[in-house]
């Protein structure tokens, strides 16, 4: 995949673990985007998220949200779109819409790879979720994962279909040994040679939150 750009968006990605935030602050500190945590599972919305949502955006902050996918608890395809379904009524909850940017579905569950759930039935549920998602809503859905969780499960291929969720914007978790993002890159995996949002650390230092937050670099396309 592609390296970072001098050009490339500067994001972060909170939930209920980063407390109160002082989002003024927070957009004044060069960051140009934000994901929120909004929902885990068929019922569980994030503590922060609806304060997040609002105040994210009264600072003028562009935000999408996440949702922390169980398909380790929540095994069947209707789960999958039990999941999708609290995804998209929490959010409307919290912006009214979509937000501004892709929703992210958050796969990294079960990890280590459990006998219960297969390469080829994660990658249906997360296929079903995706096409519930995406047609009832008409948004894009994004996909985050680790590097390590695709090589876990067959490289996201499936035997009969290949790789079903290539088509998807990725957003991938990578922390490279490197000081500078600018001077590593990300492995090709799964079928995708290019992300559209990089996790490249999980310890960056943000004015407007106490402690540490998860730090990103998005295409500009991302705000188009």
């Amino acid at each position: 995949m592609q390296a970072a750009k001098s050009q490339d968006l500067h994001g972060i990605d909170v939930s209920r673990w980063q407390g109160v935030i002082n989002w003024k602050a927070v957009k004044g500190d060069n960051i140009d985007f934000a994901y929120l945590k909004a929902t885990e599972g068929t019922t569980w919305v994030d503590p922060k998220f609806l304060d997040n949502a609002r105040n994210a955006r009264d600072a003028g902050m562009p935000v999408g949200a996440y949702h922390f996918a169980r398909p380790d608890l929540n095994l069947t395809l209707e789960n999958a779109v039990e999941e999708a379904r609290h995804f998209i009524k929490t959010q409307q909850l919290g912006f009214g819409n979509l937000g501004d940017i892709y929703p992210v579905l958050d796969l990294e569950t079960p990890f280590p790879r459990e006998d219960t759930v297969s390469a080829s039935h994660l990658l249906s549920w997360v296929d079903t979720f995706k096409s519930h998602f995406e047609g009832e809503t008409g948004h894009t859905l994004m996909l985050y994962t680790g590097i390590f969780f695709i090589r876990e499960y067959n490289n996201f291929k499936h035997p009969a279909s290949g790789y079903p969720l290539a088509d998807m914007p990725l957003w991938i978790a990578l922390y490279p040994k490197s000081v500078s993002p600018y001077k590593t890159s990300p492995p090709d995996a799964g079928n995708w040679n290019r992300w559209t949002v990089w996790q490249y650390s999980d310890n960056g230092k943000v004015d407007g939150i106490d402690g540490s937050v998860d730090l990103n670099h998005a295409v500009p396309e991302l705000l188009a």
